[in-house]
């Protein structure tokens, strides 16, 4: 069994973060956090009592000493939260607010999807089409190509009640049969190119982009601004970490969810 013990970590904290939209809880209600998670090609099962955190194989094996090394690094479980908090602008209230949350190192095109289809919509929808995807992909979001096919459909791509978002997912899945984003092959591309060519994809829109870099391009620099992040800094003057702003954006989102803010 592959257990780790940490602190400043919670799977449903992570889960219910608005980051990430691949993974199925199994068995709510049960003492320990349990979910069905799937990045890229990959898929595991973790689950999480008190600081335990425990990573099977779907099957309940023992994951191959690759595969652990993958799913470390996507949980982040090597990174010290601790002191990356410590050094970030967060008052106690707002760090309280959802503890444990930690931003996943997550596949780039996962993320590209999902957040394409979560525009002005709600999580029941966006967990509605994503999961659709998933079980059409065998488990996974499917490749752009296999995505491609799959919305020529028009019976399968109404199914997805995407609205007016069906045509920029087809846009992105057009545009990632022959593309992948620039820093993948390239070291330093600073955020504003990537951000700059993320959105010469029909829909995506700055938004989108930035989350696209910070969940899935790790640049943990990057701030996704909503409507509620916007007025949050209006509201409380609130300046972003120029190395961890992603991670702080995590956490004062948490806070106003939790109506832990008053917004004008």
């Amino acid at each position: 069994m592959a257990t780790f013990e940490t602190g400043d970590f919670s799977l449903r904290a992570i889960a219910d973060s608005g980051q990430v939209f691949t993974w199925r809880e199994l068995g709510r209600g049960r003492a320990d956090a349990r979910y069905l998670v799937a990045s890229g090609t990959r898929r595991c099962v973790v689950s999480q009592r008190g600081p335990k955190v425990v990573v099977l194989t779907p099957s309940g094996g023992q994951p191959s000493p690759s595969s652990l090394s993958y799913w470390r690094r996507y949980l982040a479980l090597d990174v010290d939260y601790g002191r990356l908090l410590d050094s970030l602008p967060l008052t106690d209230e707002q760090r309280a607010a959802s503890a444990g949350i930690r931003v996943l190192r997550q596949d780039w095109w996962d993320v590209s999807v999902a957040f394409t289809i979560s525009q002005n919509s709600n999580i029941p929808r966006i967990q509605h089409a994503v999961f659709s995807l998933m079980d059409t992909g065998g488990g996974r979001i499917p490749a752009p190509r296999q995505l491609s096919r799959l919305l020529r459909d028009e019976g399968f791509a109404a199914g997805l009640r995407l609205g007016y978002r069906l045509p920029y997912l087809r846009a992105l899945a057009g545009r990632a049969t022959g593309w992948r984003p620039r820093c993948l092959s390239e070291k330093d591309v600073p955020l504003a190119e990537q951000m700059a060519e993320l959105e010469e994809t029909p829909g995506v829109g700055p938004k989108v982009a930035s989350c696209i870099c910070l969940y899935g391009l790790g640049y943990l620099e990057a701030v996704p601004r909503d409507t509620w992040i916007k007025k949050a800094e209006r509201a409380y003057g609130i300046e972003w970490d120029p190395t961890f702003g992603g991670v702080q954006q995590q956490y004062v989102f948490a806070w106003i969810r939790g109506a832990g803010a008053t917004l004008g």
